[in-house]
């Protein structure tokens, strides 16, 4: 009779069985050892429970839960125990299917020899559980596989170093690239410059707060396009260090593009409502403009008749006055007739600055330049003012250069400039007052001022006092003038292509510098 006893010698140490008998976990585990000596076989020793088929957990329950092998599975252990033969240890994995469902049986055999005994040592697992959870993944990790490689948005993967672990086909593709190629490389490698310090701004966001975080990245593709992304990113790890960042991206190029010419779109409809209301604005100014025109014109109309009649009815007067009188001494015809030629001269200075003034925009007066000298020729300017201000009762002084001036210029035109001014001061210059002449010499021009304490210039009539036919409203106070004095002055000046200025403060004077290039100075 065989021996059925346990001994000793007949199991593997602690050591020897760890291997075969780790995490026992599931249904049931089933430990055994066969001897095979002198051609005949035995189960020396066996421990634990068979997966639960209906039967019982004896030996027998063994070889009845080995019969219900199918032949691929059979063929798996058998080749399990032709590899344990050769290298000491062999494993299979394989389904046991009998009424009531299938189980998953994970074998694992090891093998020794000593002298001439074989011993086989069988752990089985039930792994039904572990199999079960494991096809759930797989199935899992396939849903996940199909979801990130048909995904039309981007989803990666970084380290911790910011360098591509994982990219989806579509998303690499969406940058003219294939996976590989960004596959280990860092993700500021195809940030546009112009964006790269706002997305390193955001990672830094990210790793702080450990919370989802959106930002706009433009990415730069393969063949030079901008490609824009909306991206979420966060750490998955909840660890202080932080092991990488899962974004997703939404590529919002094309919406973008919309963006920027909604922009556009906008900046011009802003523009053109700008437009618009300087153009009505334009419009409002040229009526008032059309209107002021108009007002200044019938000012004119009424100075100029104004000024037309008073020289003419002295002309008319005198004249009918010697007409009547045939027996008029002689001296007092005399002052009648100088009376008469002084009020023609200023009919017709009167009417010069109105032609003047239209030959000059028109372009088409000349200029009589020749050579004078300065001194002689305001000599005859100076005696009349000297004249009318002592009748006046105001102080007139003047100063010229101690050397001798000689000018190249318009004379006439000159003098008549130099008689507008003199002639505005002494009439805005009351009793009293004082107007002065200065005419200084500069290296390559010549100043000429004229001053006085008169009633003065209000401040918002200033820019325009040399338009023509405009005239200083005064309320109360009427005095004669066309309007065109200093128009005609102005423009006499800038055909000299000299310059002149005013300063002035309400009723406390005013100053008009005229300034001339000078041709020729000489020193006696």
């Amino acid at each position: 009779m065989a021996k059925t006893a346990i001994q000793k010698s007949d199991l593997l140490s602690a050591e020897e069985i760890g291997p075969l008998a780790v995490n026992p976990a599931g249904e049931g585990f089933l430990f055994f050892s066969v001897e095979v000596s002198g051609g005949s076989q035995r189960i020396s020793f066996c421990s634990g429970l068979p997966p639960r088929f209906n039967g019982g957990s004896d030996k027998s329950s063994l070889f009845r839960m080995l019969r219900a092998l199918s032949p691929a599975d059979f063929k798996r252990l058998r080749a399990a125990l032709n590899q344990a033969r050769t290298s000491g240890k062999g494993e299979a994995l394989y389904r046991l299917t009998r009424e009531g469902g299938s189980r998953f049986i994970r074998h694992q055999i090891m093998m020794q020899k000593e002298a001439d005994v074989l011993r086989a040592h069988h752990l089985l697992q039930d792994i039904t559980a572990e199999h079960t959870r494991s096809a759930e993944i797989k199935v899992s990790e396939e849903r996940f596989r199909k979801l990130f490689e048909t995904a039309e948005d981007l989803i990666f993967i970084l380290d911790g170093k910011g360098n591509f672990i994982l990219i989806n086909q579509n998303g690499a593709l969406a940058m003219e690239y294939i996976p590989e190629e960004i596959t280990g490389r860092h993700f500021l490698e195809f940030v546009t410059d112009d964006k790269k310090a706002d997305v390193a701004r955001s990672f830094s966001e990210i790793v702080k707060s450990g919370q989802i975080v959106t930002f706009e990245s433009s990415f730069l593709s393969k063949y030079g396009k901008n490609i824009i992304f909306e991206i979420n990113a966060r750490v998955p790890s909840t660890s202080s260090v932080p092991e990488g960042v899962l974004g997703i991206g939404r590529n919002i190029t094309a919406r973008s593009k919309d963006q920027d010419k909604m922009r556009d779109l906008n900046s011009k409809l802003i523009e053109a409502n700008r437009i618009i209301s300087i153009e009505r604005d334009r419009a409002r100014q040229k009526i008032s403009v059309l209107e002021e025109l108009n007002r200044l014109k019938n000012d004119f109309l009424s100075n100029i008749s104004h000024e037309l009649r008073t020289p003419l009815a002295s002309i008319i007067g005198f004249a009918e006055t010697i007409h009547s009188d045939p027996s008029m001494a002689p001296e007092m015809r005399d002052e009648f007739n100088s009376i008469i030629l002084n009020e023609a001269k200023r009919l017709s200075r009167l009417i010069n600055n109105v032609l003047d003034i239209s030959r000059i925009e028109e372009g088409t007066v000349t200029l009589n330049k020749e050579y004078f000298k300065l001194e002689e020729a305001v000599a005859p300017l100076l005696e009349a003012y000297i004249k009318q201000s002592a009748e006046k009762g105001v102080t007139f002084k003047h100063e010229l250069p101690g050397n001798e001036v000689l000018l190249y210029a318009d004379k006439e035109n000159f003098l008549r400039v130099a008689d507008n001014l003199l002639s505005n001061a002494l009439k805005f210059t009351d009793a009293g007052g004082r107007m002065t002449l200065f005419i200084k010499t500069f290296y390559r021009e010549i100043e000429i001022i004229v001053t006085d304490t008169g009633i003065g210039i209000p401040k918002n009539d200033l820019p325009f006092i040399f338009q023509k036919f405009y005239r200083v409203s005064r309320p109360g106070a009427q005095i004669p003038g066309t309007g065109l004095g200093l128009a005609l002055s102005k423009q006499i000046i800038d055909l000299h292509k000299g310059m002149i200025t005013v300063r002035s403060e309400e009723n406390k004077g005013t100053t008009f510098v005229v300034k001339l290039p000078i041709i020729k100075q000489r020193t006696e």
